[in-house]
């Protein structure tokens, strides 16, 4: 509706002023989907891993001194990571959305705590890639998560679902449904590759460290394109060490 300082003597609003555009002021009270699809949870999880990886390199920059890549797969600025952790808290709080804080809190703290040792686990365990460690922290579960940070994921899991997630949900619903599949199957097919190619990436560098010799097309192709130089100077805040692989073919 026109503002009344801009009406005309008779009270009728003047031509020339105009409503704000409709989408701005409805996107904030339009209704979140009922239920959420691959396509909400794709986006989520894509979303997550670059901004997830653009507040980590800046938030880290004071304690480093120094800008580090922090990306987690071989392409692009993405930290998967924070996807998959996004995706989990949302899947787990979505029917827990209207419960109490406590209550919310509580779940996201164990599904956040639970991935990331699952996660650390599983990359020291079959590549010995060490990404982080809570070894020096009190009650905490083979360094590869603690107390302190299920707490850390609590608090954020709620904020999460609390401000972050509506609005993000509003402005995925935003892309238009003409393009949604054909732009969703396109990227998530670029995601697949990546996240293949980063595993492939990390085993023929586990092998490399490992002394294990080049002998396969495979091989040369991933010692030359993806070398040691590559991957330590890609996976900066990242550590191998061979010695820490319990895979049988070592």
């Amino acid at each position: 509706m026109a503002d009344a300082n801009h009406r005309s003597t008779d009270g009728s609003a003047h031509p020339h002023v105009h409503a704000l555009p409709s989408h701005r002021m409805a996107r904030r009270d339009r209704p979140l989907p009922e239920k959420l699809t691959f396509f909400h949870l794709f986006w989520i999880f894509v979303i997550c891993s670059v901004v997830g990886l653009v507040v980590e390199t800046i938030v880290s920059y004071p304690i480093d001194g120094i800008w580090k890549d922090r990306a987690g797969l071989v392409w692009g600025p993405f930290s998967p990571i924070y996807g998959v952790g996004g995706m989990l808290i949302t899947m787990a709080l979505w029917n827990l959305r209207d419960k109490s804080a406590l209550a919310m809190g509580i779940c996201a703290g164990f599904v956040g705590a639970g991935f990331e040792f699952i996660a650390g686990w599983f990359w020291e365990t079959f590549f010995g890639i060490v990404a982080w460690s809570y070894a020096d922290q009190p009650f905490n579960l083979g360094g590869h998560t603690c107390l302190g940070i299920a707490i850390v994921w609590g608090f954020a899991g709620l904020a999460w679902m609390r401000i972050g997630l509506p609005p993000m949900l509003r402005i995925i619903e935003d892309i238009p449904k003409s393009v949604r599949k054909p732009l969703t199957a396109i990227l998530c097919a670029y995601m697949i590759a990546n996240i293949v190619m980063t595993v492939l990436s990390f085993n023929y560098w586990y092998e490399r460290q490992n002394g294990n010799p080049i002998e396969t097309p495979l091989q040369s192709y991933f010692a030359e394109n993806y070398s040691d130089e590559f991957m330590s100077e890609r996976f900066q805040t990242m550590s191998l060490y061979a010695d820490l692989v319990k895979r049988g073919n070592q």
